[in-house]
């Protein structure tokens, strides 16, 4: 299964940056390829529904299917995440062992033998250190995304379709505020269950990213602000699926994760292994030379004796 991701994720990244290497304009693979196809889409779509408005609910019609489809991967993710995340809980005491022995080292190359004990305590229990996420629904939305933006900027009868009379190919302010209200919402949600002290690092993160996505939505046109209303608000129900799941996923946590090797032995080995370089860096290249052997006088009378017995000879001579 891993490996399936795996190789699914490399094609579909291989994708989107052949894609994005091909340009943006009408003549490029991007608009070729995918914005020629979602613009069939949803003209067809508008026809359907009909009225003024019919491009916006297209859209709107067209992301919710989108994101249909891909809900079991967004709620595997999350889920993913979620399991990660508590057990890194568990973790969370080795991890604080091994930083307080990384500042009490006294010698860079210790600490640094020490600290490479975290990444160690990762892979020894088998926590992924990104904490689940996925970059196959990452790789996933980025051609749909661009496709969309620029099907609304250059395609005929979609460049100057409204909604509710908002131009959808220009910014809109009230999308903007409907989208960040909506992910303020959704990173409440995502923190509903963590821990207090990680709030305040954690929160911070959660909160900057319905600032980033409503300065984007503002930036490029209404089209995205509706595509960004309805994937914000496929994200909060996820959020809301894994919160109702999350009972569940402590217990099994529990039942299923133990530490395979703790900080202890970690510590021990890394404390080893960093005496042994140390002692191997006392021992330098040209101490293990041979050496030229000069002859050299006896000492075996006082410096004193010896300096006498040159001034009587040279005495004697005289």
């Amino acid at each position: 299964m891993k490996s399936a991701k795996r190789t699914a994720t490399i094609l579909i990244v291989l994708f989107d940056l052949y894609l994005m290497t091909g340009g943006y304009s009408t003549n490029g693979r991007m608009y070729r390829l995918v914005s020629t196809p979602i613009a069939h889409i949803l003209t067809d779509i508008a026809n359907w529904v009909g009225g003024a408005d019919g491009i916006g609910w297209a859209i709107i019609i067209l992301t919710a299917i989108i994101r249909l489809i891909l809900l079991p991967i967004f709620i595997n993710q999350q889920r993913n995440t979620t399991i990660s995340g508590l057990k890194m809980q568990k973790m969370r005491p080795e991890l604080e062992k091994i930083q307080a022995a990384a500042k009490a080292a006294q010698t860079p190359t210790e600490q640094q033998a020490i600290s490479m004990q975290s990444m160690n305590l990762y892979r020894e229990n088998n926590v992924s250190m990104t904490g689940g996420v996925s970059w196959l629904t990452m790789a996933v939305q980025l051609p749909i995304f661009s496709g969309l933006y620029l099907a609304i900027k250059h395609a005929d009868g979609l460049k100057s379709a409204t909604f509710y009379g908002m131009a959808l190919s220009k910014p809109q302010i009230i999308l903007t505020i409907i989208v960040f209200l909506i992910y303020v919402f959704q990173a409440y949600l995502s923190q509903l269950h963590m821990p207090e002290d990680q709030k305040k690092t954690a929160g911070k993160i959660a909160y900057f990213m319905p600032v980033m996505i409503a300065f984007f939505t503002f930036a490029s046109s209404g089209a995205i602000g509706l595509y960004f209303i309805v994937g914000g608000i496929s994200v909060a129900i996820q959020t809301l699926v894994i919160h109702f799941m999350h009972s569940g996923l402590t217990k099994h946590v529990e039942e299923t994760f133990s530490l395979k090797r703790g900080a202890d032995e970690l510590l021990k080995e890394a404390t080893a292994g960093s005496n042994f370089n140390q002692g191997a860096q006392r021992v330098r290249p040209e101490d293990l030379r041979p050496r030229d052997v000069t002859p050299t006088e006896t000492n075996d009378q006082p410096t004193g004796q010896r300096n006498a017995g040159k001034q009587n000879r040279q005495l004697n001579k005289e």
